[in-house]
């Protein structure tokens, strides 16, 4: 008697667990089956937003870009352009071959945009405290084999000068080994500085250079390692500039 209760017990056991595997596995086919559908939904989004964008540049601010073939087509990748204009990231998403996170300040994300932003993937950044949160999302992006988008000097300049660029982009190239795209991006500032509202009419051009790889930075210690990475990575975008003054 003993015997067969304990057996019947045992059977409604594994049967009750039976029951709710299968209804887990249910759950997370049909929450798998959302998220891809999002993402789908996200992605179709974004290449209208792309497609309009490119008709836009091409259209009214006669965009061309320079050097193309040297961005990888694959991989984890890092790409860092100097920050004049408001323009700057719709411009290189738009002539860009693959899709960016863009890494951009608290003060522009937290918005009424920022709904925007969140489905464009950007990662917001504070202007202070600790950032871990951002780096630890950078980082994501990169383990991803995708591409973030960095503007080194953290703020649109309001001279159209180059500024001196954060050590973030330093951190990041160490830490995850990517190699790092630079760009050059002319002609935004003229049709949109900051401060303006309403853009006018000039020629953009974006340049990149080859990749930039650092296999031996963390030698040199973390900080200034960091610091090397960064002054490299600006000094090749101010060659960049110099580039398109000559193809001018």
């Amino acid at each position: 008697m003993g015997i067969k209760g304990g057996m019947g017990l045992q059977f409604c056991c594994g049967m009750k667990k039976g029951t709710k595997d299968i209804h887990h596995a249910k759950a997370a086919f049909f929450s798998g089956m959302i998220s891809h559908l999002l993402e789908f939904l996200n992605n179709c989004f974004f290449f209208v937003l792309k497609a309009t964008g490119v008709v836009l540049l091409k259209g009214f601010f006669h965009i061309q870009v320079y050097n193309a073939g040297y961005v990888p087509r694959k991989g984890p990748l890092i790409v860092a352009a100097n920050h004049f204009s408001y323009m700057d990231p719709v411009a290189l998403q738009s002539m860009f071959p693959r899709r960016i996170a863009f890494m951009m300040t608290e003060l522009y994300y937290e918005g009424r945009g920022k709904w925007l932003f969140q489905l464009l993937h950007c990662i917001c950044v504070k202007e202070q405290g600790s950032n871990r949160a951002a780096l630890k999302q950078g980082m994501e992006v990169l383990n991803k084999n995708d591409v973030l988008g960095i503007f080194p000097e953290g703020g649109v300049s309001r001279e159209g000068l180059l500024q001196e660029g954060n050590p973030g982009i330093g951190f990041l190239a160490i830490k995850s080994g990517a190699p790092v795209i630079p760009a050059f991006i002319s002609g935004t500032y003229h049709a949109l500085p900051k401060g303006a509202k309403i853009p006018k009419i000039s020629r953009i051009t974006i340049i990149f250079g080859k990749p930039m790889t650092f296999p031996h930075a963390g030698d040199l210690g973390k900080k200034k390692g960091m610091e090397e990475i960064t002054k490299a990575i600006m000094e090749h975008i101010k060659q960049l500039s110099f580039s398109d003054k000559q193809e001018k």
